[in-house]
């Protein structure tokens, strides 16, 4: 079921509900019985975030073609940390 919008010239905008595809141009004012004429608006879309989109997509992907790992990432090396505390100069580094 889908809510198509309709408005009454007397009374104010009213919705009602119809299967997909079959609502009539005009409908009869549930308040004062008159005509009330269709009105057409742009659906419900709201902008999702690039991030979180691209995330919904590789995960929609994945489930009919998933990616084959063959072998491991490269190793990163941590940066080595330099002591700056006189007492723990003479310990050894890595």
């Amino acid at each position: 079921m889908a809510i198509y919008g309709y408005r009454c010239a007397q009374c104010a905008d009213i919705e009602v509900a119809f299967p997909i595809g079959t609502a009539p141009a005009t409908v009869s004012c549930p308040e004062c019985g008159t005509t009330a004429t269709r009105v057409f608006t742009p659906p419900m879309l709201s902008r999702t975030p690039a991030a979180l989109s691209a995330a919904m997509q590789r995960a929609e992907r994945s489930a009919h073609e998933p990616e084959v790992v063959t072998s491991l990432p490269p190793r990163r090396r941590a940066p080595a940390r330099v002591a700056t505390h006189p007492a723990t100069r003479r310990l050894p580094r890595p």
